[in-house]
């Protein structure tokens, strides 16, 4: 049995660096990949550079700013303590407060949403890039 069979990639190719070489290629991968699971293997990172020429990242922010996502969040946060408080002190709790609370987290859920779907955009548009 031959070393290629049952694999996927059967050409292995040997390529050997000066110490000074080497240095440059840990640094321009780390530079490059930093944060990027798929780019963990140094095969990985050097046969799409070789193959693609670069590599394409593609930095995901939060809905570009992640203060709504927090803001929202926090009054979620308030109108519990609240509803909370009241409870304890009246021992019952009035529906205008319980409805409140679900529309805060309604809008807190749409704000996720948006962000994963975002997301999942990105993933979508780096896999097609491969």
């Amino acid at each position: 049995m031959s070393w290629s069979e049952g694999r996927s990639r059967g050409i292995c190719k040997r390529i050997t660096f000066t110490k000074n070489e080497w240095e440059q290629v840990v640094k321009l991968q780390k530079r490059l990949t930093e944060g990027l699971p798929k780019y963990r293997r140094f095969s990985t990172y050097a046969r799409d550079m070789l193959t693609k020429g670069a590599i394409n990242i593609t930095v995901v922010k939060p809905l570009t700013d992640p203060d709504p996502i927090a803001a929202a969040i926090g009054r979620v946060g308030v109108n519990v303590n609240q509803i909370a408080h009241w409870a304890n002190q009246n021992e019952r709790i009035e529906a205008e407060q319980v409805d409140e609370v679900k529309a805060s987290l309604e809008r807190v859920e749409g704000l996720l949403r948006k962000l994963f779907d975002d997301y999942l955009d990105v993933e979508k548009r780096d896999e097609q890039g491969k």
